[in-house]
């Protein structure tokens, strides 16, 4: 009976020292990847073209009010790439007009200085978005 009892202690004593070993170590640190968040420009739109599944659309803002992130791009005429996933409402229009008002939304760095950086690349950045506000 005693080397039951030894035996059933080493046991007890060996299970918990095992699961702790088992867990994988994580440090505590922050997530390194940069912040990404929602811009909502509103303005002019113009030069729109759809996407097709061969070809990007496009479409150009003149940027007249937008959500804060975006208050550094007022005045601004920013043109989007749009693409086969990119959402368009057009309120019943076949098309957007030229001079329609209407608004872009689109997710990029939080910061200013990298979302200017992205906007004045040679390749435009791709709309969400894209709302035609014209009745």
């Amino acid at each position: 009976m005693g080397k039951r009892i030894l035996v059933l202690m080493v046991l007890a004593l060996a299970i918990p020292g095992v699961a702790l070993a088992a867990k994988p170590q994580h440090p505590n640190k922050p997530g390194t990847s940069k912040a990404k968040v929602t811009y909502v420009l509103e303005g002019t739109l113009s030069n729109y073209t759809a996407a097709s599944t061969t070809a990007a659309g496009s479409i150009t803002i003149h940027v007249t009010h937008s959500n804060y992130h975006g208050r550094a791009l007022k005045g601004m005429d920013l043109t989007f790439a749009i693409s086969t996933k990119t959402t368009t409402t057009l309120n019943g229009n076949t098309t957007i007009n030229n001079g329609a008002r209407g608004m872009v939304k689109f997710r990029a760095l939080k910061n200013t200085s990298g979302l200017m950086a992205a906007l004045t690349s040679s390749t435009p950045m791709t709309a969400l978005h894209v709302i035609d506000q014209a009745h």
